[in-house]
């Protein structure tokens, strides 16, 4: 116990050694506890004994408060043996450190592993803190890749094993447990009450016994010797059934609980292992369409590189094309502009230019200028077509790169959430 200025506090020593020593409160055990939850969400922590309630801080003293202190006191020794004799637990680094006087709890806190822990523990990647390598320094990146299910999913494939385990402990049995530990506190509490009762009595039997005469006197100090001893045994008896029944019955309670966050936690993990299994799918098959986009895009360039490369041996190959050209462009527009109706089309290449009505004083390429783009912008269609391919060609001047980068992107992305689900 230590006593300050200001307020006063109980710590309590860890003798690890006969020369080595440590000293932490309880607010320490406890934080320290919360910390190895957040690094082993799937191993039952060992529980510690539970807080003072409000009100047994504003009407008790500490110094008035020795049971609770020793009962304290063999709560938290069981916890730190436990840990010590887990075969995962034992070998954390945190938990050496913790047991280490000359390091506080604030510095082990705001350190590595700890400090590096994610909020919510779905998106700690292993359980073994000590486990870093080049890919996990990438892996804050992936946060966002990785899914969250909602407390309210529904597992396809569940657990049988687990369902049963589940079962084990659900409210009936976690009921169960806890109006047991109900009851028994009850009983303690009334074997204590009557020890206090036989104290009592057996000091109003030695005040009496002075009032009376010496034969009297004597049979009724008697009475109260032996009503002390009854005191005495009860007391004694509640005191042995504290440390070695009640004691253990809340922390089997508590180990309920935890079996149960353990087991909740659980199910979120495999709900996130079937959404990521999902996510992966999509985002293969997303990349199996680009890649396959991208291996037509490079055959067409590589024809496309061989027809600029081949010689030209006829030119009317040329008038050919650009003549099939005109007409394309000459059937697009009469199928839009006369709403697709029966028409007498005539062919575009004997049409006389003299049809069209231009301005007599005009000139021969202001005629020229003004029939190219006729036939150019006719179209609605047309029209909405350059307009769109000049819009995408300020987007994404290089499409080919864009869809490279994305499919880099993809591949990226899977690897983090094939990791993240491991």
């Amino acid at each position: 116990m230590i006593e300050g200025s200001k307020n006063t506090f109980v710590v309590y020593t860890i003798e690890i050694a006969e020369n080595k020593r440590t000293k932490r409160r309880y607010s320490e055990f406890e934080s320290f506890r919360r910390s190895l939850v957040k690094l082993y969400p799937a191993l039952l922590i060992p529980p510690i004994p539970e807080k003072h309630s409000l009100v047994n801080y504003t009407t008790q003293n500490i110094k008035d408060d020795y049971p609770t202190i020793e009962k304290r006191k063999r709560m938290l020794e069981r916890f730190l043996q436990r840990l010590a004799k887990h075969p995962t637990l034992m070998k954390e680094h945190v938990f050496h450190r913790f047991l280490d006087g000359d390091t506080t709890w604030t510095e082990i806190r705001h350190s590595s592993p700890l400090s590096d822990l994610p909020k919510d523990p779905l998106l700690s990647v292993s359980e073994s803190s000590s486990f870093k390598n080049s890919f996990t320094s990438s892996l804050p990146a992936s946060i966002n890749i990785i899914p969250i299910p909602s407390s309210s999913y529904t597992l396809k494939y569940p657990d049988k094993e687990f369902e049963e385990s589940e079962q084990k402990v659900s409210k009936g049995a976690q009921q169960s447990t806890f109006q047991f530990e109900k009851s028994q506190k009850r009983l303690i509490g009334r074997l204590g009450d009557l020890s206090n009762d036989y104290a009592e009595l057996g000091s109003a039997y030695n005040a009496l016994s002075l009032n009376e005469a010496r034969a009297l006197a004597t049979s009724i100090e008697r009475m109260g010797q032996t009503i002390d001893g009854t005191s005495h045994s009860t007391r004694t008896m509640v005191q042995s059934l504290e440390m070695e029944f009640a004691e253990h019955v809340q922390e089997y309670t508590q180990y309920i609980y935890i079996a149960k966050q353990v087991l909740r936690y659980k199910h979120m993990k495999e709900a996130q292992l079937e959404l990521i299994e999902e996510a992966i799918d999509e985002k293969k098959i997303q990349l199996r369409n680009l890649t396959k986009t991208e291996e037509e895009s490079s055959k067409l360039d590589l024809k496309q590189d061989d027809i600029i490369q081949r010689p030209i041996k006829d030119s009317n190959s040329d008038n050919s094309a650009h003549q099939l050209s005109q007409q394309v462009d000459n059937i697009d527009t009469e199928s839009i502009e006369d709403g697709f109706s029966a028409i007498i089309k005539v062919d575009s290449f004997e049409q006389d230019d003299s049809a069209i009505n231009y301005p007599t004083n005009a000139s021969a390429s202001v005629l020229r200028a003004s029939k190219n783009q006729t036939k150019k912008w006719s179209s609605p269609r047309k029209l909405l077509s350059a307009v769109s391919d000049t819009i995408q060609g300020m987007m994404d001047t290089d499409p080919g790169q864009t869809r490279r980068n994305q499919i880099s992107k993809l591949r990226q992305a899977i690897d983090l959430v094939c990791f993240g689900a491991g």
